[in-house]
């Protein structure tokens, strides 16, 4: 889970718990938010590093209290005390109180703490709700002023609606992580940008009322392995869209996907995207549920219909990739032009890339990441 959201939304529920706070008489209350690094039960102190990377020490001060949040539970009325040695490296806090002038310390009254364990079994939460209830797909309109995005996923359209309420995230140049992301306003939303939307559809399934929006720019890429240096995990390749002379940078991290299509896969997508290829055939009947048909229009997080395909096709190690081969991927847009991070590289698409439609089908291909209509 973003910390960052759950600091936010669990803070709201915090203050919200503790009107002495509310009072014109109240002292000013400090905030420190972070990952806790150290714990010194003899000197009762919390070494915690915040949001911004930034050192700080939290130190007790007389009957200070400290309070795990279970997870899913945001009532503070349900939070359960704790002792301090039952906190560890890891766990994540909120600590109210008073900063020093250098701000690098907080005299903490009250410490409310998420433990490793919470924070993983909060992570499964939240995946669970963005496959049942999120949706993904490319901004074909915006409407700052009216709240809204046009959200084209495959053949269908939704209508996002945005609220006061809705927690909006811009991914970072250079990582499609939602730990990386950071708050923005629809504002600065474009059309194209991948989004990605956590909410309720209507009745009609048309329309989403957005509690979280995560959207950035993303790149589309068909090229050519150049070289491939294993140990930087980086590979340079040759665009062939825009065919520059300087090869393009492509980071791999460890979230990366690698995958690679099976030649029958690679050649069934060459012969479907064909404008020459029969009407009749059904096109990805049988590759499992939500299908992965072309001109049917996937519904769908998972990145409309080609990106479906992707993703079933298996993971393969870098080892497996060859100088020459082609490729395509899913990249972040890079803070420099001639270096990005891939999101998830596919070989095995020497047919395909031949087709004339393969351009077009690829613009379908999104960051996914959520139920949102398949099966609908």
């Amino acid at each position: 889970m973003n910390f960052i959201y759950l600091s936010r939304t669990l803070l709201c529920a915090i203050l919200g718990g503790l009107p002495a706070l509310a009072q014109p008489a109240a002292p000013a209350v400090d905030q420190v938010k972070g990952a806790v690094t150290s714990v010194n039960v003899q000197a009762r102190q919390i070494a915690v590093t915040t949001e911004k990377g930034d050192p700080v020490t939290v130190s007790l001060i007389g009957r200070a209290v400290l309070l795990r949040m279970p997870a899913g539970v945001t009532d503070p009325k349900q939070f359960v005390a704790i002792e301090l040695p039952t906190i560890a490296p890891g766990d994540k806090l909120i600590a109210l109180g008073k900063l020093s002038a250098d701000k690098k310390t907080l005299e903490g009254a009250k410490v409310y703490v998420l433990t490793s364990a919470d924070i993983a079994q909060l992570h499964k939460l939240e995946d669970e709700d963005w496959v049942k209830r999120g949706t993904s797909g490319v901004a074909s309109a915006v409407d700052a002023a009216a709240g809204t995005i046009t959200l084209k996923v495959g053949a269908r359209e939704f209508t996002v609606q945005v609220s006061a309420k809705t927690d909006i995230e811009r991914y970072s140049a250079d990582s499609f992580k939602s730990t990386d992301a950071r708050p923005a306003s629809l504002a600065d939303m474009k059309v194209d940008d991948q989004v990605r939307v956590l909410g309720n559809k209507n009745a009609e399934g048309d329309k989403i009322a957005a509690e979280r929006v995560f959207f950035g720019t993303f790149r589309r890429i068909s090229a050519t392995i150049e070289s491939i240096d294993a140990q930087n995990h980086e590979i340079r390749v040759k665009d062939l869209a825009t065919k520059k002379p300087k090869p393009l940078a492509i980071r791999l991290d460890p979230d990366s996907q690698i995958k690679r299509l099976a030649p029958e896969m690679d050649a069934f997508l060459a012969r479907r995207l064909n404008p020459g290829a029969g009407q009749g055939d059904n096109g990805g009947r049988g590759q499992g549920r939500g299908g992965a048909g072309f001109g049917r229009g996937a519904g769908g997080g998972r990145g409309g219909d080609i990106g479906q395909v992707f993703d079933r096709a298996p993971s393969v190690p870098l080892s497996s990739l060859k100088p020459g081969e082609p490729i395509v991927v899913l990249t972040t847009a890079g803070s420099t032009p001639d270096r990005v991070t891939a999101v998830m590289l596919v070989a095995g698409v020497e047919q395909l890339l031949t087709s004339p439609a393969a351009r077009d089908i690829m613009s379908g291909w999104n960051l996914g990441g959520g139920g949102g209509g398949e099966g609908e």
